[in-house]
């Protein structure tokens, strides 16, 4: 488990630029995606503040410098504590869908029965 530790830690920052960066394609046409907030009591607003600063300061998040805007909410943890989800319905649905699905494990297994030799 001592292996692979690093990769169960919280994240501290946003990950550098690689060779090839994740983008999310739109369909043609789709203008900026804005969508209302969600109405919060006033306790789950300050929890919200004090979260978005405290991911701000650990650079695990940066100021938006799109016209796009998604709805946050905030989900119970076990231990009392907040969780803070992005409902990205609305992006969901003006993405381009991906023309090559992932195959099922089990066709994937299938396919390897009986292998011996990877190349």
């Amino acid at each position: 488990m001592l292996e692979f530790e690093e990769f169960f830690q919280e994240p501290i920052r946003i990950p550098p630029s690689r060779s090839h960066d994740h983008s999310i394609i739109l369909k043609v046409g789709t203008s900026s995606i804005s969508v209302c907030p969600y109405r919060y009591p006033y306790y789950q607003k300050s929890e919200i503040k004090k979260l978005i600063k405290e991911l701000l300061a650990m650079g695990t998040i940066r100021p938006n410098q799109r016209p796009f805007s998604l709805p946050i909410l905030l989900v119970g943890k076990a231990d009392g504590s907040w969780r803070m989800c992005v409902d990205y319905h609305a992006l969901d649905k003006e993405t381009v869908k991906d023309n090559f699905p992932i195959l099922v494990v089990e066709e994937l297994l299938d396919k390897l029965h009986g292998s011996q030799m990877f190349f």
